[in-house]
C-alpha cells in the first residue's frame, strides 16, 4: 500500500519537477515575446517546437481520418532530456504511446484512452472509457479509468493497480476509488487533455478563444485555461519536407504552455508541451 502511494505521488507530481526545471532555465522557453516564433532564444527555431526540434528532421505529418468525428488517433510521446556541450540539440526519444478512440453515440460521445510511457525501466499505463456531452467542447460527464505499471516480466504490479470513477455535474467533479473519495468545483466546461483534440479537429480557426478547465489524467484539477490562435509555423521536416502548420497555445493554471500544431486538415500533428510531447504516428 505505501510504495503504491509513493508511485502515484511521484507521477502526478511530475508536472511540478517540470516547473521548477523550467525556472532554473533547464527547459525549452515557450512563451513568445510578442509574435508567433519568436521567443527567447529564436536561433533555436519557433517557440512551438522547440522541445521536438531533434524529433524534426525525422517526422512527417500523418493522415488519419477525423471527418466524420468516428476515428482513432495514435501519437508518440516524445521526451527532451536536455542539452549538453557535447550534443548541439537535444535528442528527442520515443518513450511511449498514446490511443484515443472517438465513438459519437445518441446523447454522449465516448471516448477510449490508452496510454503507456517507459519510465526508468518501467511501463507506466493509463487506461480510460469516458464518456463526455455532445456539446462543442465534449464536455467530461463521466468516466472510469486504471492506472498501474508493468513489472520486468510485463505482468501488472498488483500493488500499483488504482481505478477510479468520476462524474462531473453541474461544476461538480466527484472521483472515487476502493480507499478513497475526493472532488473539485469547477466554474468553466471540464476537460481532459485527450478530449481537447476533438475541438481543434472540428472548430478551430483563427478567432478561437476557448476558455476551460482541465481535469489532466482525470486526476489533477488545473482551472482557468485559455485556448487562442498563434500563429503559422513552418517547419522542415523529413526528407527536407517544408510545411506550414497552424500553432494554437494553451496557457492556464498550473501547466507550462502547451501548443497544438495543425495541419490544414486541423489535425494536431504536434503537441509541445516541454519534457514530454505527442507526435501524430497515424
Amino acid at each position: 500500500m505505501i510504495s503504491r502511494k509513493i508511485d502515484r505521488r511521484q507521477f502526478l507530481e511530475s508536472g511540478l519537477a517540470a516547473a521548477a526545471l523550467a525556472a532554473a532555465g533547464r527547459l525549452p522557453l515557450l512563451a513568445a515575446d510578442t509574435e508567433s516564433g519568436s521567443g527567447i532564444d529564436a536561433s533555436a527555431g519557433p517557440h512551438a517546437v522547440k522541445p521536438v526540434r531533434s524529433l524534426l528532421p525525422r517526422f512527417s505529418p500523418a493522415d488519419p481520418r477525423t471527418e466524420q468525428g468516428h476515428y482513432a488517433l495514435t501519437y508518440n510521446i516524445i521526451h527532451w532530456s536536455g542539452a549538453t556541450s557535447a550534443v548541439a540539440l537535444p535528442p528527442n526519444p520515443v518513450i511511449g504511446s498514446i490511443t484515443i478512440k472517438r465513438t459519437p453515440a445518441r446523447d454522449s460521445v465516448l471516448y477510449e484512452v490508452n496510454q503507456q510511457t517507459r519510465i526508468g525501466g518501467v511501463h507506466n499505463m493509463i487506461e480510460a472509457q469516458i464518456t463526455c456531452r455532445t456539446d462543442d467542447l465534449n464536455s467530461l460527464k463521466s468516466w472510469n479509468v486504471r492506472f498501474y505499471h508493468d513489472n520486468q516480466a510485463r505482468q501488472t504490479d498488483p500493488l500499483s493497480l488504482i481505478q477510479e470513477k468520476g462524474t462531473c455535474r453541474n461544476g461538480k467533479i466527484s472521483v472515487g476509488s476502493r480507499d478513497s473519495k475526493y472532488g473539485f468545483a469547477a466554474k468553466r466546461p471540464v476537460l481532459t487533455q485527450w478530449t481537447l483534440l476533438n475541438y481543434l479537429i472540428h472548430r478551430a480557426t483563427p478567432a478561437t478563444r476557448v476558455d476551460f478547465d482541465l481535469l489532466q489524467d482525470l486526476s489533477l484539477f488545473k482551472p482557468a485555461q485559455n485556448l487562442f490562435y498563434d500563429g503559422p509555423v513552418c517547419l522542415k521536416l523529413k526528407g527536407d519536407e517544408t510545411v506550414t502548420l497552424h500553432s494554437y497555445a494553451q496557457i492556464g493554471e498550473g501547466i507550462l504552455p502547451i501548443h497544438y500544431l495543425l495541419d490544414d486538415h486541423r489535425r494536431p500533428q504536434l503537441v509541445t508541451a516541454g519534457l514530454i510531447s505527442w507526435a501524430l504516428a497515424g
